[in-house]
């Protein structure tokens, strides 16, 4: 038993001795680490914006009213087709993005001229150079005008976040469009020396509209915006019509009403004010 105590007792003074060369060749402790920091959610702020687009215009449900109270159908005529041709488009904008899923501006548009053209046709019985005598034919009117128009809207806008550095977004807008008919001219298909003029009328609408695009990130704070939007313009009217420019009596006195609506594509830039933070580590260490 003595011998057996010997060694416990050499091994332990052994293993103090080499326990400080031991230590020094352990690696040494890891440091300290600070809490897990998630990266920054997406910017929030004040933006700036400007569009530029092609507005495809659309017309309907062309319809008359006259001086006279009298109606198409009195006057044994109907109308035809109405057409509008395609505007330019640009605007600018201010809005502010409350956080990584809403945002919301107002913009303001100058949509260009367009050329309106339409028919209106009637029962014609009196002969004449250009309508074949000895029985009724239909016979008729062209009109042609220049719309011009601006907008103004209040936006709101629902981000989709970002996938594969698209950020998809859907939005609609209510305000008001301001319009002017202008150079309005009524020629006769039937009639020699048939015309009329109109004077130019100005108005305002309320109006709504529709919109999905998506954002592609150009630098920090600037991102390029491409977008379809539908637009509802409401109806425009024409001034009443003045026969012969005004020399002809017995004049009905024509007015012409019809809806507008446009589909839109746009490409813009929107710029944020303040630049986008980058995002923070998710882990640092300290020394």
């Amino acid at each position: 038993m003595g011998g057996i105590k010997a060694l416990i007792i050499a091994g332990v003074v052994v293993m103090a001795a080499l326990a400080p060369a031991l230590a020094a060749d352990l690696p040494p402790a890891p440091p300290l680490e600070e809490p897990l920091r998630g990266a920054i959610d997406e910017e929030s702020g004040f933006y700036l914006r400007g569009d530029v687009g092609v507005g495809i215009n659309q017309a309907s449900r062309l319809n008359s009213t006259f001086g006279t109270g009298q109606t198409l159908a009195d006057l044994g005529a109907w109308d035809g087709p109405v057409n509008v041709g395609d505007s330019t488009l640009a605007g600018i904008g201010a809005g502010y993005k409350f956080n990584e899923w809403f945002r919301a501006d107002v913009t303001g548009e100058y949509r260009s001229s367009a050329s309106y053209n339409s028919k209106a046709f009637y029962q014609y019985t009196g002969g004449g150079s250009n309508c074949p005598v000895g029985g009724p034919t239909n016979c008729g009117d062209n009109y042609n005008a220049s719309l011009r128009s601006g907008l103004f809207l209040a936006n709101g806008y629902l981000d989709m976040g970002t996938w594969i550095g698209v950020a998809p977004y859907i939005g609609g807008g209510l305000g008001v469009v301001t319009y002017g008919v202008s150079g309005l001219t009524d020629i006769s298909m039937s009639q020699p020396n048939g015309y009329g003029l109109a004077p130019n009328n100005n108005s305002a609408n309320f109006a709504w509209a529709l919109t999905a695009g998506a954002a592609f990130r150009v630098t920090p704070n600037l991102m390029l915006d491409l977008s379809y939007r539908y637009v509802n313009l409401g109806s425009f009217n024409t001034a009443a019509i003045a026969c012969n420019g005004g020399a002809s009596t017995g004049c009905a006195y024509e007015s012409q009403h019809f809806n507008m609506a446009s589909n839109d594509i746009r490409l813009g830039l929107r710029w944020l004010l303040i630049p986008a933070a980058a995002p923070e580590p998710v882990l640092r260490t300290r020394y």
